[in-house]
């Protein structure tokens, strides 16, 4: 193999494009390398975890054809340091020079045929959607994916594509998001499938602000996110996703309006006092405004009112501001909505209208217990 690369600054967006896949630590070495490999005018890099897979390719000048592995952070490091001038790569054998302006570096690489190859999904089931739509679903739920270790089927997104709609929800079992939005889908794609976070969490990454066209291909074990510049493949999680719908509320009548950004910076301000470990705020909603409070008993207590848009009976409650925070810093609409029943049941919030044109947002969040 033998090409030139018209910048090291090209290459380092390719680099770059895949690296967060990289494992720092692995029990299997050849996955610590990219893939490098020719194609029709274009260098592909790729790399893969054996979970989740990335490839993209830049513009090359290809001299002579064929691929290569390289260690992945070593080979970034190393770019991330050249002059912005061309840069040659001529592999023979595992030996891989690369030469830029005065510089010679040689890597010590492994054959193609060693490292994982990836996964090949029929495209069957596939559809295409704006990315900015992928990046509205992904921004607004996956904050909610469960840590817990014993949950396997929570440590993912549980993405539904049925006919006219796009759908995205996320539970840890203590809140839940989801958000549909309207999509040009003439057919189920799918009723249900679990994307680890980790692999949404890249894609959000790659879809920066591009509000090019994706498509979705899902097969039986993967799905696969094609997208302007690159490509990423995903294991779903083999799991049975809970009936989420069962859980959220259908009769919480007490319904509290109030400005966003105040409430916002009254949480973050209220929190600052907070107990470290338990993260709890008290929220007190009474006729015309919102009272949220705060204590630490080595610390001190700090309470603030908010303005709000309520006439119901007085209702007080307890939640991890964190929780709340999550929630506020992803709605767009001036005002936010709280749907409540009773001080130790599930509380609603979505925003009071939503910015894009039928979607669906909404957030339950269960409280820490009654306080009054």
């Amino acid at each position: 193999m033998k090409i030139t690369i018209s910048a090291s600054s090209t290459l380092m967006s390719g680099i770059q494009t895949v690296l967060n896949i990289v494992p720092p630590k692995t029990t299997l070495p050849i996955l610590s390398n990219m893939l490098l490999e020719t194609e029709d005018g274009y260098l592909t890099i790729g790399a893969t975890d054996l979970d989740t897979s990335i490839v993209t390719k830049i513009p090359a000048q290809v001299t002579e054809t064929g691929s290569i592995t390289v260690p992945g952070r070593k080979l970034a490091e190393m770019v991330r340091e050249l002059p912005d001038e061309p840069v040659e790569i001529e592999v023979d054998g595992v030996k891989v020079v690369i030469r830029c302006d005065r510089g010679v570096f040689r890597l010590v690489g492994i054959g193609k045929e060693e490292y994982p190859a990836l996964p090949d999904v029929p495209a069957e089931h596939t559809v295409t959607i704006p990315a900015s739509s992928l990046q509205r679903l992904i921004r607004k739920t996956v904050y909610a994916v469960s840590k817990d270790e014993t949950h396997p089927s929570l440590w993912g997104a549980y993405l539904s594509i049925v006919q006219g709609a796009v759908r995205m929800v996320a539970t840890n079992g203590y809140r839940l998001a989801k958000t549909s939005l309207p999509g040009e889908v003439s057919e189920t794609i799918t009723e249900g499938i679990i994307v680890p976070s980790k692999a949404l969490n890249n894609l959000s990454r790659l879809i920066g602000e591009s509000d090019a066209p994706s498509r979705i291909t899902i097969g039986d074990n993967h799905v696969v996110f094609d997208l302007e510049n690159a490509r990423l493949c995903a294991r779903l999680i083999e799991a049975t996703y809970p009936d989420y719908e069962r859980y959220i509320p259908t009769d919480n009548d007490k319904i509290v309006k109030v400005n966003r950004e105040v409430f916002e910076g009254a949480v973050r301000r209220v929190s600052v006092l907070s107990d470290a470990t338990t993260r709890q705020i008290q929220y007190s909603a009474r006729p015309g405004f919102i009272e949220l409070s705060s204590s630490s008993h080595d610390i001190g207590e700090a309470r603030e009112e908010v303005p709000a848009d309520y006439e119901g009976e007085a209702i007080n409650t307890t939640y991890d501001f964190r929780f709340l925070l999550d929630v506020v810093e992803r709605i767009e609409s001036e005002d936010v909505v709280f749907k409540l029943d009773s001080p130790a049941s599930a509380g609603i919030i979505t925003p009071s209208e939503e910015k894009v044109e039928g979607e669906d947002y909404l957030c339950l969040i269960m409280p820490f217990r009654v306080t009054g």
